[in-house]
This record gives C-alpha cells, structure tokens and sequence, in this order.
C-alpha cells in the first residue's frame, strides 16, 4: 500500500536511458542513484512509511512501444517527476508520458493541483531556458539540480551526488513532495488498515483519532502536526459507512490502536445515516468506552453547561464525564488546548517505554550529516536486515527544532551512531556534548535508555585521533571504516555483540 491514499504509487520518474548511463568507476547511473537518495529521504528522513516509487530501472528507449502497463502506471501515480534534461526533450517517449499523465489528470475534479502544489515536478538537470520547456511544464518554477550558474547560458550538468549543493537542492525536491503528497492524503478518505509489513513493523504507538465537530477540526489538526513522528495515525472514520458496517471497521481500527483519541465540545458532530439523534463521534465514543482500548476523551475547561444548547448533547456528556466506567483505560479530561497535548506526549511516552520494556529489540539513531548521507543509509540498511530497529536523526530548515528532535531520540534509544567522514570534528564533539546533556538529564528522572555512543569513521575523516578528549567514565566507541568505500561488515560486528553497559 503506498504512502498515499488512493494511489497505487506515490511517485512516478519519468527519465531519459541516456542520462543513467553507467560513468567509470561507477556500480550505477545518476538517475539510478537519484532514486535510491530520493526514497532514502522520503521513508528513513521524513517518516512517509510504505512510500511507493515507479522507476524503469531498464531504461526504455525513444522507440519503444508505449504499453498499457506503463500508462496504467502513470495513471495510478501521486506525483510525476520529469527529469528534464535535453536528453528527455529529445525522447518522444519520454514526451508520451509526460502528455499521458497530463491528459489523464486534466478529467479529474483537481487537475493536477492540490491547492496551490503541483502534482508534476520539474527536475532540471541540465540548464535549459524557459522558452525551450515542453508545454506540459510552463507554469512551472523547477528544481535546478545542475551545476550552472544562475542566470547563466552555460550547458549545466548533473550535480555530482557528493556534492554538498546537491544535498541542498534535493532536500527542496524532497520537502515539496512531503507537503503535497500530505496535502493529496488530506483530500480523500484513507483505506482501512490491513495487517500489512510496514504497519506491524514499526513499533510506534497506534493512535486512532476519532471523528470531531466541524468546531474542533482546526485542533485536531494541530494534534496531528504535534504527535509528528512519534506516533502513527490511523485511517479516519468514517468515510460515511452504513452503521453496521462503520461498526465493524472501528472495532477493527480499534483491535490495532495502542490508543483512542476523541476531542469533544457542545457540538454533536456529523449524524449517522439511519440512527436518529446519533452522530459519529458519539457512536464512536460510546464504544470506545466499553472496550479495553486506553481512551482519552477531552472537552475544553472552558465549556460551560450553559453553553449546551443542544439538551441531547449536555446529557451525553454529563453522562460520558460522571456516568460508570466499563473499563480501567477510559479517561475524561477537562483543559486546556495545551495542557492535553502535553497529556498525550505523556501518554505515548508511557506506551514506548512499556512497549520497549517487554522485550523489543535495541532501537539505533544514526546521526549524520547531509555530507555523509549515502554512508548512513548504507549502515541503515545493514541494521535493518539484522531485524534492529533503526531511526535517523531529523533534520529540518529550523537548527532549533532540528536539535530538540535529536535530543527528544537520544532520549529514547539505546544506541546513538554518529556519523564521522566529510563533517569537522567540532559537529562531531558538539554531537556528544550534546548527548551528555541528555543522559546527564534523564538521570535526574530516571535511568537513561542509551547504551552506547558509537562513532563510525568514514572515508575523508581526519581519523581517531581527531576526536574530542573526554573523562575515560564517559566511553565513545569507535568504529573503523576509514579504509572501505562501503561499510564493511566486519567493522560492526563489536556493535553487534555489544550487550549494554551505560556510556
């Protein structure tokens, strides 16, 4: 199932075989390389679980036929991705897609907008002038991904994937598409879950998030963007169901969710077909309340019962708020706006924790920069087929907020690997100054979750004896891969076997 709903791929790449040609010294070509780099940022950087890429990684020529399995494709795609070189202009095939996708999405009620993001990316990897674009892309601004010049004539040439402009100027690419495909999700109703791979593998808390007023919808969006990455939302219901069958799903959405979620003021919310005086998230509250799921159910502080006009209403909630509890996990909480998400962090922290305390396999955070970005993907996929848990450090155009997410996953794993190739050895020791501060906290509070600081020793790296000096208490191991351009597996066999031990 792709990231997003409705669709059957997320993204499609339309490109031309002559600019993936394998260069000496080469194991790929650049489009090739471009589509591992762009999906490692979208699912390991940016949490887009279960993100789905088409890509011929074949290469179909100018003459080849244009067949129905590929105009299906097209068709079933989020988002398509020219990358717009003179190669492509010169393809009549690479120009039949780029007229399918159009000619497809121009029957449908958006088009290709959503609000004001284009579904259709304009990749730039050579510099060609604006007179000279296809039709298609016209109204286009284009992400420059070609080492001209501004407002140069120069010819322009695929940044080199080492490059630090290239880190740059693919995280743009890489943003766009997050807040489009994002905004596409908001657009129509999400599938029901199925017990798929990707689900079950990631051990965050499950949180469904009932059903609200038209009132609460700008709060409950808010909640959405401030669980962030620490949670994984659940599909909403309904898209309208009859009731039988509105039942049977969120008894299914139910059996999955770690916890319930329902945001309640004097307002009853959208009715149920069929049942008088019901609405939707009543029914689903009602039933929360009878089952073992953990439930918060929140109204403002500020609601009076004068402010209930609707009687009905004022009942209901007398009775959810003092009436018999059926079960231990239910919760009714009167506050503020604030105060509730404070709650929630709260209560997801407890989740983690008991989850992590019944035997779930180490969680890694590996801490990289963008210089050293195609080594950590490497170690991540390495980790990853050891069955290990594996999270990478979040980074966003904000330093603060990138910073106070580092410090929120050191907090929570028990293996921190700092990355040490292209950066200066200042990042490297601020890193675990950092981290210090985080142990040196939790202390206060509890025992810490890390284990260990590793430092993994990259290609370019100025060497072991380029790291900081620290009180021999506090232990950093390292890990040798200076001399191997992959990782080497040998190099991680002592983080393997590590079995504890505070740092």
């Amino acid at each position: 199932m792709a990231f997003t709903s409705g669709f059957e791929y997320d993204i499609f790449i339309s490109y031309s075989r002559d600019d993936n040609s394998v260069l000496p010294g080469e194991t790929a070509g650049w489009v090739s390389q471009f589509r591992d780099y762009l999906e490692n940022w979208l699912i390991k950087r940016r949490g887009l679980k279960g993100l789905k890429i088409w890509f011929d990684d074949q290469g179909l020529s100018g003459n080849t036929r244009f067949d129905a399995e590929i105009e299906a494709s097209i068709k079933k795609s989020a988002l398509f991705l020219v990358l717009h070189s003179h190669n492509y202009q010169g393809s009549d095939y690479c120009r039949k897609e780029l007229q399918w996708f159009m000619q497809h999405n121009q029957h449908l009620r958006t088009g290709v907008m959503v609000g004001n993001e284009s579904r259709l990316f304009n990749v730039l990897l050579n510099n060609i002038p604006h007179p000279q674009w296809p039709q298609e892309l016209a109204g286009s601004t284009g992400f420059r991904l070609h080492d001209a010049p501004v407002k140069s004539a120069q010819f322009g040439y695929p940044l080199a994937l080492q490059d630090a402009a290239f880190g740059k100027a693919v995280l743009q690419v890489v943003e766009a598409a997050t807040k489009t495909l994002e905004a596409l999700n908001q657009l129509q109703p999400t599938p029901a879950v199925t017990n798929g791979h990707n689900l079950l593998a990631d051990s965050r808390p499950k949180i469904f998030l009932a059903d609200v007023a038209d009132t609460l919808q700008p709060f409950r969006k808010r909640l959405i963007t401030e669980i962030g990455d620490r949670a994984i939302i659940l599909p909403a219901l309904p898209p309208p169901y009859e009731a039988s069958e509105h039942n049977r799903q969120l008894v299914d959405t139910l059996e999955q969710a770690s916890l319930s979620i329902h945001l309640l003021d004097q307002w009853g919310g959208r009715a149920m077909d069929g049942l008088d005086e019901m609405t939707f998230p009543r029914m689903q509250a009602g039933m929360v309340r009878s089952r073992a799921t953990p439930s918060l159910m929140w109204v403002p502080d500020t609601l009076l019962a004068d402010d209930l006009e609707d009687e009905q209403q004022a009942a209901w909630l007398h009775e959810m708020e003092h009436g018999k509890r059926e079960a231990s996990g239910f919760h009714f909480v009167r506050s503020s706006r604030q105060a509730f998400i404070d709650q929630v962090m709260q209560e997801l922290d407890r989740i983690r924790t008991e989850a992590d305390a019944s035997g779930n396999p180490s969680r890694f955070l590996i801490d990289t920069h963008q210089k050293d970005l195609r080594y950590a993907f490497e170690l991540g996929a390495k980790l990853a087929g050891r069955e290990l848990e594996v999270e990478f450090n979040k980074e966003t155009g904000d330093p603060v907020r990138s910073l106070e997410y580092f410090e929120k996953m050191v907090g929570e794993v028990q293996h921190l690997i700092i990355m040490f190739g292209k950066v200066a050895p200042q990042w490297v020791k601020g890193r675990i100054q950092t981290t210090i501060k985080v142990i040196a906290n939790q202390l206060q509070t509890g025992a810490p979750a890390l284990d260990a600081i590793w430092v993994m020793m990259l290609p370019e790296c100025p060497g072991q004896q380029a790291l900081p000096q620290f009180p021999s208490l506090i232990r950093i191991n390292c890990l040798d891969n200076s001399g191997s351009p992959t990782i080497d597996d040998s190099v991680l066999e002592p983080l393997f076997k590590h079995k504890g031990g505070r740092t």
